[in-house]
């Protein structure tokens, strides 16, 4: 079991909480379902949540008259930012993730790297080109998002 707190910080509890539920469902597909065939399994359920968290993005995109691209992803994006932690002098990196800290926590790594497959869906979603060269799921310091309208 992870370690979470009812003293954490509540957006970071959350994100927590969300990433060890993630861990024992695609643990359990894996287990049923087998490598092959699990992995396929919450690849595809991933592409069908990021699809999904988009279409509702556009949707509120769409009330306000703004654009699909990447500055308006980041104006109607669903997920809160506020446990994450950037590098102060590298903006595009990201140093500190509640869903990673989470994973670690039950060596699910390589079951929270399928997880993190969702940001390329969600900035695809959005017509952004979207690069991760470095992500803590892989044993990286960061998670390195290059990004591009």
């Amino acid at each position: 079991m992870g370690n979470i707190r009812s003293s954490d910080e509540p957006v970071g509890r959350m994100a927590k909480l969300m990433a060890e539920l993630y861990h024992f469902m695609a643990s359990e597909l894996i287990a049923q379902l087998g490598e092959e065939k699990g992995t396929e399994a919450i690849r595809n359920a991933i592409t069908r949540f990021g699809e999904a968290r988009a279409s509702v993005m556009k949707e509120e995109a769409a009330e306000r008259g703004l654009p699909i691209n990447g500055e308006t992803y980041a104006l109607v994006r669903d997920m809160p930012s506020v446990s994450w932690e950037k590098d102060p002098d590298q903006p595009t990196d990201i140093t500190y993730c509640p869903m990673h800290d989470m994973w670690e926590q039950l060596d699910a790594l390589k079951l929270g790297a399928l997880y993190c497959e969702i940001d390329a869906v969600l900035y695809r979603q959005f017509q952004v080109d979207f690069e991760r060269p470095l992500c803590k799921t892989d044993g990286d310091s960061c998670c390195r998002f290059l990004i591009k309208d």
